[in-house]
């Protein structure tokens, strides 16, 4: 268990993102584990909206935590972490465990921007016009999330790579028995515990589908997948979408 003094309590493991990747997917398998317990809320925010350079305000969250089982937070918007928070995390947390869960990015894109888009135009991405599109896209908010490459080599920086746990959203729709597995030994828990093979494969905050516009696929492609290359030789595998 991590702890930062004998009477406070930090979380073992978070998940830093990917966003519209699966998180929620996670979350509910994580909860369902024996072993573990997960925050309430699921994003608590805490490195990025709602900093404060206290061990003790971090720590209260997870204070309900038992004794007996690893704790965790999943909040996808630290995978755009700055570094010098980071760096805090560091800190107060060395032996953390990350989990970084991703889809094909362009895939993410456009679920992100079926998700995100309406607030910025005042309607649907379906009536979006290309170059409407193209500027949602190069929102810093939404071009850094689906930079893995970018996101994992800084979290990199102060974490080593034993110490991240990458999956894809791909296989928690072919073989989400396969993937918990690898993610509960990881984590230190019981691999033979917490998977129900029928809720595993019920994926999460699902939508009817909507084909990308082609314009915008060839575009995101060019974008998004220059970093193929790099992020197999970074993860040790290949990609599924690549």
């Amino acid at each position: 268990m991590n702890h930062a003094s004998s009477n406070i309590r930090l979380p073992d493991f978070i998940g830093i993102g990917a966003m519209r990747s699966g998180t929620s997917w996670l979350t509910k398998q994580l909860n369902r584990h024996p072993e573990i317990w997960t925050s309430s809320p699921k994003e608590l925010h805490f490195f990025d909206r709602h900093f404060i350079d206290s061990q003790d305000d971090y720590a209260r969250h997870f204070s309900g935590a038992p004794e007996s089982m690893i704790a965790g937070e999943v909040t996808p918007a630290y995978a755009i972490l700055e570094s010098g928070r980071i760096s805090v995390a560091r800190s107060w947390m060395p032996d953390l465990k990350l989990l970084f869960i991703m889809r094909d990015p362009v895939e993410r894109a456009w679920s992100h921007a079926r998700k995100d888009f309406p607030q910025f135009h005042n309607k649907p991405v379906e009536e979006a016009k290309i170059d409407e599109l193209h500027e949602f896209m190069k929102l810093p908010q939404v071009a850094m999330r689906g930079d893995y490459l970018g996101c994992l080599k800084t979290w990199l920086e102060y974490y080593n790579s034993s110490q991240l746990w990458c999956g894809f959203l791909e296989q928690a729709a072919t073989d989400p028995e396969a993937l918990l597995r690898e993610l509960f030994i990881f984590l230190g828990v019981n691999p033979d515990k917490g998977i129900h093979p029928q809720l595993a494969a019920q994926p999460e905050n699902t939508r009817p589908p909507s084909p990308i516009p082609e314009a915008l696929r060839a575009y995101l492609s060019e974008q998004l997948y220059a970093q193929n290359s790099g992020l197999e030789s970074l993860l040790g595998r290949p990609l599924p979408w690549n």
